[in-house]
């Protein structure tokens, strides 16, 4: 049956809040006045308080709860996003972590509104959040299941099948925006006889040696990677060849001096 507005039904008060209360996500709703005047059901199971402790509270505030975003900032003044919902008048969708009753964190995905009067004034805010924490979960695995397809295995270092992404990405950018780029590709000599005559146990410690000064060597944007078996890439991004070359030069001689550090347990090898 389709209802104007005028004939609407008006639920008694009693019966919207056991509505919210059946809702899987929490609810919050707080006055101009900074009380929190509306705290359901799925809130308190989230968060482990009752809307009888945090009704005493103002928001703002600077114990229970508190709320950091993701990057640690404390959301109790300046970031609250039910204080912003109200001065702005715009909802907002952000992930934020809160304490627990018990003191842990708990990851919550937040959408934030402000609410209106009649006369279309702001009267406070309200705030619907569900525990991200599986969302969470999910997330990290897949982003170490990414991070495992990207990186060799041995040395951390990225794979042939990553940097080639990789160089054909900046390549593109290179030829698009006109700016400079280098390659610095190198292989030990006589790796080979390394393995035959030490095994490839020592094999291995040093090309996870080698790895570390590659990765210590090169600028925070630049990218390493393990070519091949005892080959090695490094992609500089907006580098011109001499500079590509002086930073060759440094690699080379910084492994080098590691050869020599750790030559009683090593054997002749150079990189070129």
């Amino acid at each position: 049956m389709d209802y104007n507005e005028e004939e609407r039904p008006i639920l008694p008060d009693h019966l919207y809040r056991a509505i919210l209360d059946q809702t899987f996500d929490g609810i919050n709703f707080v006055d101009d006045m900074r009380r929190i005047l509306y705290w359901n059901k799925g809130a308190e199971r989230i968060t482990g308080y009752s809307f009888s402790e945090v009704s005493v509270l103002l928001c703002p505030r600077d114990d229970g709860l508190c709320h950091i975003d993701q990057e640690g900032n404390r959301m109790c003044q300046a970031l609250c996003p039910l204080l912003s919902a109200m001065a702005k008048g715009e909802q907002s969708q952000k992930r934020v972590y809160l304490r627990h009753k018990r003191g842990h964190r708990i990851p919550v995905d937040a959408v934030t509104s402000p609410v209106y009067d009649d006369r279309s004034s702001i009267i406070g805010a309200v705030q619907v959040f569900r525990d991200a924490t599986e969302y969470e979960k999910a997330e990290k695995a897949s982003q170490v299941i990414a991070r495992l397809a990207a990186t060799d295995s041995l040395t951390g270092l990225l794979n042939r099948r990553a940097i080639e992404i990789e160089l054909e990405i900046e390549s593109n950018r290179s030829h698009r925006l006109k700016l400079p780029m280098s390659v610095i590709f190198g292989d030990l000599d006589y790796f080979k006889l390394v393995n035959d005559q030490y095994g490839h146990q020592v094999g291995d410690e040093v090309l996870k040696g080698i790895s570390k000064l590659l990765q210590a060597g090169v600028r925070e944007y630049d990218r390493a990677a393990r070519y091949g078996g005892e080959e090695f890439l490094v992609m500089l991004p907006e580098t011109k060849a001499e500079i590509a070359e002086e930073i060759a030069e440094r690699l080379r001689k910084s492994i080098s001096v590691w050869k020599l550090i750790h030559q009683e347990r090593l054997w002749p090898f150079t990189i070129t």
